[in-house]
């Protein structure tokens, strides 16, 4: 059985190959200026094996920015963050926070959707348009879920 640092390296393995498989897509999407006007994102990934009573800052596992980060006006990954941590503390996607159980939402909370809970996944995304945040955060999830699960039927 694999040790808590075997695990963690494996899920970094599929998370990195996750966005290695974003990259192309991203860079298609990003440079149209109707889905992006910055052509940026960024994508914050919570540890999927973190105890839901970690802090939000120890339970990141990795971030990525997609796009040129020294060019962009806005603080991509502040934005990111915030809609991550959000959904962190409340364990669901904001969609669903924002549609089923606007009474959890706090004074100082963001409200823009862009993070997603799937699974065991929670993941964020900043830098397009409110929708494709959420979109992109979806598909890395499935991304990141594909490459674990390639990993574990390559296992001898």
């Amino acid at each position: 059985m694999p040790d808590g640092a075997d695990t963690e390296a494996s899920t970094i393995d599929a998370v990195l190959r996750g966005f290695d498989a974003l990259a192309p897509m991203l860079d298609r999407l990003l440079a149209d200026a109707a889905v992006s006007g910055e052509h940026a994102m960024h994508l914050v990934v919570m540890d999927p094996d973190a105890d839901a009573a970690v802090t939000f800052d120890d339970a990141i596992l990795i971030e990525r920015s997609f796009g040129d980060a020294t060019r962009w006006e806005a603080d991509y990954a502040w934005y990111a963050r915030a809609k991550t941590r959000l959904a962190w503390r409340e364990q669901m996607s904001l969609r669903t926070l924002f549609a089923e159980h606007p009474e959890r939402l706090r004074d100082d909370d963001i409200r823009v959707e862009g993070a997603v809970r799937s699974g065991r996944w929670i993941v964020g995304a900043s830098g397009a348009q409110a929708w494709y945040d959420h979109a992109i955060a979806t598909i890395a999830i499935a991304l990141f879920d594909a490459a674990t699960e390639q990993a574990a039927k390559n296992v001898s």
